[in-house]
């Protein structure tokens, strides 16, 4: 029993330290650079780039758009019963 406490134990401490570090690593980056850890995974191989906080803000808003875009549509069709 005293085994697996200390292996919780230290799979937890080793996992905050990692999120902590990333956070970190965010932050500087941030701070250093002006843009944000962007990861993207449309090719299926997963890429890192930089982002701007505006370039994040439109992208927020056209993926809103692309999904107002439909209910819209919907709510039409749904006018004749």
């Amino acid at each position: 029993m005293g085994f697996l406490k200390r292996l919780a134990f230290y799979a937890g401490l080793i996992l905050g330290l990692a999120v902590i570090a990333a956070a970190g690593a965010t932050a500087l980056t941030y701070l250093l650079t002006g843009k944000l850890v962007s990861l993207d995974l449309a090719q299926g191989k997963p890429t890192v780039t930089l982002i701007t906080p505006d370039e994040i803000v439109a992208l927020f808003r056209s993926q809103l758009a692309q999904e107002e875009q439909p209910s819209t549509a919907e709510e039409r069709g749904n006018g004749n019963g």
